[in-house]
């Protein structure tokens, strides 16, 4: 789809290493209206002075997960360990931190980089909030009230963080998220124990199981609940529908949710975060990019994005016929 690029943003291993990522790679299985991108938009203001637990937090091991593999060519060693590469490079081009984890659906294929890290959330946490309300209304035995269906429109589509306050009492404050969460299956995402939900950590790991059980199926949401959820996300407002957008061409099908926030926890610098679907006629791909640390809000957004473009070309280079293929996106930003 069309993008134009961000504007008046001021606003404010070795090969034993790569043996073992190739492992856990191997357990990690990481498929809606299009959303135009626009602009960008102001910061969540009621996450500005969320102040976050900077203490060391453990690795947990992924979940085993498969995918459908349905033909084409997935990432050989020498290009996985080119993308390794790639990735380290970009650690050492931006000040920030970043984690990525992508699974190619027509392939089955999947890349990680830093998966099993965490980071606070900002607003990534509201779409893990939509999925536990749709869950605890299903174990309940009915839809989403009109009231909760406009509150969730609010949150996931223009991300109102007032409405999210309330749908995270519904949903049973910091207890209800925590068991909730273990219901989908979530092995590294912890609400802050101070009932603020923008400072949830979670793992690139956990946020494709998300969006697997939202466009796989794999998960307890009934196919009603999951349809919802992706509508939703496929019609964020434009100024938001940044991030994992910038894997897609025109034409696509778009399902995003992005966080973003100064945090004063991290001495206002930034966490910007994108999760989502890219699906076109050749390529299908779910998406999580997180970090935390970037010195303003489009140094954020261009790092999420570069992540998300370069991940996705190679893996679309290797679908091909062994030859290089030309990006329909142009240059990273």
């Amino acid at each position: 789809m069309p993008r134009r690029p961000p504007a008046d943003i001021i606003r404010t291993w070795s090969a034993a290493t790569a043996a073992i990522c190739l492992v856990v790679l191997t357990a990690l299985a990481v498929p809606g209206a299009t959303s135009a991108a626009g602009g960008l938009s102001a910061p969540d203001p009621a996450l500005v002075r969320t102040l976050l637990s900077e203490s060391a937090l453990p690795l947990v091991p992924f979940a085993p997960l498969t995918g459908p593999a349905t033909g084409g060519r997935t990432l050989g060693p020498a290009q996985r360990d080119e993308l390794t590469g790639r990735m380290e490079e970009l650690v050492g081009e931006h000040p920030a931190d970043f984690a990525v984890a992508v699974q190619d659906l027509r392939t089955g294929a999947t890349f990680s980089h830093g998966a099993h890290e965490r980071f606070p959330t900002a607003s990534v946490s509201k779409l893990t909030i939509l999925a536990l309300l749709l869950l605890r209304a299903e174990e309940e035995g009915r839809g989403l009230s009109a009231s909760e269906r406009d509150r969730a429109e609010e949150m996931i589509r223009y991300s109102d963080n007032e409405v999210t306050d309330g749908l995270y009492a519904r949903i049973g404050f910091t207890d209800g998220f925590t068991s909730g969460v273990r219901a989908l299956g979530f092995t590294g995402t912890d609400p802050d124990p101070r009932g603020v939900w923008g400072s949830t950590t979670t793992t690139a790991a956990d946020q494709v199981r998300l969006l697997r059980i939202l466009y796989v199926g794999e998960g307890p949401l009934s196919p009603e609940s999951r349809a919802y959820a992706r509508g939703l996300m496929e019609s964020v407002a434009p100024e938001q529908a940044w991030g994992v957008s910038a894997s897609a061409v025109p034409g696509d099908t778009v399902g995003l949710k992005n966080g973003w926030t100064p945090r004063e926890g991290n001495r206002g610098l930034w966490t910007v975060n994108t999760v989502g679907y890219v699906s076109g006629p050749d390529h299908e791909y779910l998406i999580a990019v997180l970090s935390d640390g970037s010195h303003d809000y489009a140094t954020g957004v261009a790092l999420v994005e570069e992540v998300c473009g370069t991940v996705t070309e190679a893996m679309e280079e290797a679908r091909g016929d062994g030859g290089p293929v030309p990006s329909p996106r142009g240059p990273a930003r």
